[in-house]
């Protein structure tokens, strides 16, 4: 088994350069979009990992993150969310 991690660069507000880990990728079929979820490695102060989350946007066989923008489809995004902690575990 490939135990090595799949990485990508993000922006971070300032607009620096983070490579981030992805934790999983995946389509939401119900809104026809694909969404990514990732880790900088960043603890909280509850010293757990913190993972963002956001939608996987491809044009021109480029690829860029997107805000996920409702409230269903967020509810959607937790659900896998919660799964992907299950498998972790």
């Amino acid at each position: 088994m490939d135990d090595k991690k799949k990485t990508i660069i993000v922006l971070d507000e300032a607009g620096n350069e983070k490579e981030a880990e992805i934790l999983s990728a995946f389509t939401v079929k119900k809104y026809n979009k694909n969404y990514i979820l990732y880790t900088l490695n960043e603890v909280d102060e509850n010293e757990m990992v913190k993972i963002y989350a956001s939608e996987l946007i491809e044009k021109d066989n480029m690829y860029s993150l997107g805000a996920i923008e409702s409230d269903e489809e967020w509810a959607a995004v937790k659900e896998v969310m919660k799964e992907v902690a299950k498998s972790e575990e």
